[in-house]
């Protein structure tokens, strides 16, 4: 079973057992789709079923089924949440999961490798990627810079030309 990172927990909220948690999507309206998010305590996956939701200034805050106090939800804080894969909604063509994106081969419009994506930073104007190999760069996920991503060949082709170095 394949688990995807969908957010981390901040910190508890108030004394009944809520967290405060940033969901790592910018979509939010997707994220109360989910029956059961799992965290990791140990070596295992423990799940957590969703009870109450509301989404504040960036973040939303979850109280979950037989947890009810700070003490019962501290051992979340700091923890990443999970899905399961097979949980995800379906993408648009064109979309896709940050997870899907990590560890892809960036080229050029020549077939050269620049590196790989190593992460995906999240700026509010647009996506970039940030691609590691000889040289790190930053690479804006816009259309005049992404010529294709090709998540089955593993690869990003990019059109770098005019991007300052």
């Amino acid at each position: 079973m394949k688990w995807i990172p969908v957010g981390r927990v901040v910190s508890t909220s108030g004394i009944r057992g809520e967290v405060k948690f940033y969901y790592y999507n910018e979509v939010k309206k997707g994220f109360l789709d989910y029956t059961s998010l799992f965290a990791l305590k140990g070596d295992e996956y423990i799940e957590l079923k969703p009870e109450g939701a509301s989404y504040r200034k960036h973040f939303f805050y979850l109280s979950f089924r037989g947890l009810s106090t700070v003490e019962e939800v501290s051992f979340l804080v700091t923890k990443e949440l999970f899905v399961r894969e097979a949980d995800l909604r379906p993408v648009e063509d064109g979309e896709y999961y940050e997870y899907q994106l990590i560890g892809l081969e960036v080229i050029n419009a020549e077939g050269v490798s620049l590196g790989k994506v190593g992460s995906v930073m999240h700026t509010g104007a647009n996506d970039i990627l940030v691609v590691e190999g000889e040289r790190d760069m930053m690479i804006p996920m816009v259309e005049g810079f992404i010529i294709d991503i090709d998540v089955g060949r593993g690869t990003i082709r990019v059109d770098i030309e005019g991007l300052v170095a």
